[in-house]
């Protein structure tokens, strides 16, 4: 065997090991390559999760109306599901889908077609963690545990044991598609949430009611709607 053949015998595994490796800090290098948004994105901060585009605060003030487009799962070659199969995917872009329109819906309308004042909502679940269930909840009802939960939820820490999604947010122009934001963050239910730990399901169901708040409070912020 020539040093040529057994150098290339070598590498067909090494290559095959490091396209089976999982991308899970892909999001700490760039942003979620498939999106259209992504070559627009900037890291907020070197080495975190955390992709932003946005355009001038006064850009928004003219939209008044929401129409929220269904949930989608990321299928880019980044995607970071670890073991979630494809049915729990989609049942948890449809629970996020869902708290999104019912919490929007409080400050902005939704028209059956997008007017000269409709943004367009379109969020992507990039990737999740599953939630430990049982262990989860027991590191919060312990007198110890609740204390460490506390402090991790007034310093914005994830819970320990605690899933999350990771998703990318964009606001377009309703007629015209122009992009106005674009957002990849990861949340987590806050460590204090004792019922987000039961189950991967509760967690996603925390998780999408804290990121439809924070959603309209944002849009609120941006447009002026709802202010007295």
């Amino acid at each position: 065997m020539t040093s040529g053949t057994a150098l290339r015998r070598l590498a067909i595994p090494a290559i095959a090991l490091l396209i089976a490796m999982p991308a899970d800090a892909q999001t700490k290098d760039h942003a979620p390559v498939s999106l259209k948004s992504s070559s627009k994105m900037a890291q907020d901060k070197s080495g975190t999760e955390n992709w932003t585009y946005i355009q001038p605060r006064s850009v928004f003030t003219k939209y008044r109306s929401v129409i929220v487009d269904p949930t989608s799962v990321y299928q880019g070659p980044d995607a970071q599901f670890d073991d979630i199969d494809s049915a729990a995917r989609y049942k948890m872009a449809s629970v996020v889908t869902e708290e999104l329109r019912q919490e929007l819906a409080k400050t902005f309308p939704s028209p059956a077609k997008p007017q000269a004042d409709t943004l367009r909502m379109r969020v992507t679940i990039i990737g999740a963690t599953k939630t430990k269930g049982g262990i989860a909840t027991a590191t919060r009802v312990t007198p110890v545990g609740f204390g460490i939960s506390a402090l991790k939820s007034a310093l914005g820490k994830p819970g320990t044991f605690t899933g999350s999604i990771l998703y990318a947010v964009e606001l377009h122009d309703g007629r015209t598609g122009e992009l106005l934001l674009a957002a990849v963050r990861r949340r987590t239910p806050d460590p204090l949430d004792v019922p987000a730990t039961i189950s991967q399901e509760e967690t996603v169901k925390a998780v999408a009611r804290e990121f439809a708040d924070g959603a309209r409070k944002k849009l609120e912020q941006l447009t002026g709607a709802g202010a007295p």
